[in-house]
């Protein structure tokens, strides 16, 4: 969760297997008063110490905003799931607000350079995602439509996709976890888990 994320689901920024923690900020223009006004930022804060029981308040010099979180003049982005690899770029899903609901291309994947934002590659859709997991060579993303798509991290390539059953009855993915190359766990929304293969 966002430490100053006050946009609720907007606001969410989960990166797993980072070396840093991510999350959104808001960027309020000068002399602007409502805390919820603003551009988002990815921010990152480096871990300190041990993990603990209890959490601690973050050292001022820790914390650092990095980027605008929307790359494209005129959209306004909206946070999802994300993974850091291991050349410590992010890679991430979201979704463009639009007043009127999801439109056709309004969700995405990218990886994006940490030192800048600059989109490596970006793969868009219609579906908002609801999980995204990676090993060494490939992302694998899942959507609230039922559907897995493996993309090629390197380049955004689709490598497979397929929709997601048990039993002949579609399934909706809500968390995705690699165990090993070529294999991964899938939770649903009717609280199965699922090991699948990504071959």
């Amino acid at each position: 969760m966002s430490p100053d994320g006050r946009n609720g689901a907007r606001s969410r920024f989960p990166v797993r297997g980072g070396s840093r923690v991510y999350f959104l900020s808001i960027r309020q223009p000068t002399g602007e008063r409502n805390p919820y006004k603003g551009e988002h930022w990815v921010t990152a804060m480096d871990l300190q110490g041990p993990a603990t029981a209890r959490p601690v308040e973050p050292l001022d010099p820790s914390v650092r905003r990095m980027f605008p979180y929307s790359w494209e003049p005129g959209e306004t982005h909206f946070g999802g799931p994300g993974i850091e690899a291991a050349d410590g770029t992010l890679v991430h899903a979201g979704t463009v607000y639009h007043g009127h609901g999801l439109q056709p291309g309004g969700s995405f994947v990218v990886r994006r350079e940490t030192t800048d934002g600059r989109p490596r590659w970006v793969f868009r859709t219609d579906r908002k995602a609801t999980a995204l997991d990676a090993d060494a060579a490939t992302v694998y993303v899942g959507y609230d439509d039922g559907e897995v798509v493996a993309l090629d991290l390197g380049d955004g390539a689709v490598r497979w996709r397929q929709h997601l059953t048990v039993g002949a009855v579609s399934a909706v993915p809500t968390a995705l976890t690699v165990t090993a190359t070529g294999r991964f766990l899938i939770g649903t929304s009717d609280g199965r888990i699922l090991e699948c293969s990504a071959a």
